[in-house]
């Protein structure tokens, strides 16, 4: 039975919406950031619920072959490009199934053609809308991105 900060070898099978990688072990679907389907990692356990858990990258070792190699980390942690580990030609794929599994998932249609969505030609330091917050630290103002999931 698995137990919080167990460290365990999975399996990446598929992206989470926000693109989180989806294990399965044990009969729980944990979410794994930062990871990518047909990666195997070594997962360290973080929390454990009736049906679903989550875990983190210890190590990887398989990498995909669609892993963006040259991403720099501050935008995964700023949550601002959950998808910037994977690389843009299979973000694009992805999106057309995320259409397609939403179509399934929400109205069970099945037979239906989608259009391959349309990327740009230069997708990197592009942001079509952004909120940045601003506050005071010690009398001065900051702005920037919070890290994912925070205040910081």
């Amino acid at each position: 039975m698995l137990k919080k900060n167990d460290i365990v070898e999975v399996e990446i099978v598929d992206l989470t919406h926000e693109g989180a990688g989806v294990a399965k072990i044990e009969g729980l679907v944990f979410f794994v950031e930062n990871a990518l389907p047909t990666e195997k990692i070594l997962m360290r356990v973080l929390k454990i619920n009736k049906k679903i858990g989550f875990g983190k990258v210890e190590e990887y070792l398989i990498q995909s072959p669609h892993r963006n190699q040259d991403l720099d980390l501050a935008y995964l942690r700023s949550g601002i490009a959950d998808l910037g580990h994977l690389a843009y030609p299979e973000q694009l794929k992805f999106k057309t199934k995320q259409v397609k599994d939403s179509l399934y998932k929400i109205a069970g249609i099945t037979e239906v053609e989608v259009a391959e969505t349309l990327g740009m030609e230069h997708p990197v330091k592009y942001r079509n809308k952004a909120q940045v917050p601003v506050r005071r630290v010690n009398g001065i103002l900051e702005t920037g991105f919070f890290r994912k999931n925070s205040h910081d």
